[in-house]
């Protein structure tokens, strides 16, 4: 199902718990996540990334845009290397707010995916991006 977005700057603040048993209601979180990030990837505005947070479940979720919509759940990164970048990123949650911001430009990203699967997996440039944006999310970090 399509769900609002959060604007509210108090509720994003609350950091997120971990998933602890991919239950049907994680899963139907997960397909809200996928719904949702659809619905705002065909708007004007797009979408790279959704965390569950955004659509009011503090559950450490999040979908990253690469190549197909990936579910990443109880997501942790670390860096590859030390080199960074600086680019403009928005975020539904901040409508029409558009600021530079410096991230890692080589992660190493830990996750579960909705099978219980573990994962780790490189990821550079755009892709590394948005999971540090979507990961500060579940963290009450936003932009």
């Amino acid at each position: 199902m399509i769900k609002p977005i959060v604007t509210n700057k108090t509720t994003l603040a609350i950091p997120s718990v971990e998933v602890q048993a991919i239950t049907p209601h994680v899963l139907e979180i997960i397909q809200d996540l996928r719904d949702t990030a659809n619905h705002h990837a065909k708007s004007k505005v797009g979408c790279a990334g959704l965390a569950a947070n955004q659509i009011s479940h503090l559950y450490r979720i999040v979908l990253v845009w690469n190549k197909e919509w990936i579910v990443m759940i109880n997501p942790r990164w670390k860096v590859r290397d030390g080199k960074t970048g600086l680019s403009h990123e928005g975020c539904l949650s901040r409508p029409g707010v558009n600021v530079k911001i410096r991230r890692h430009k080589r992660i190493t990203v830990w996750y579960e995916d909705e099978t219980g699967a573990i994962h780790q997996q490189k990821i550079a440039n755009w892709p590394a991006r948005v999971v540090q944006h979507e990961v500060d999310h579940l963290d009450g970090i936003f932009i």
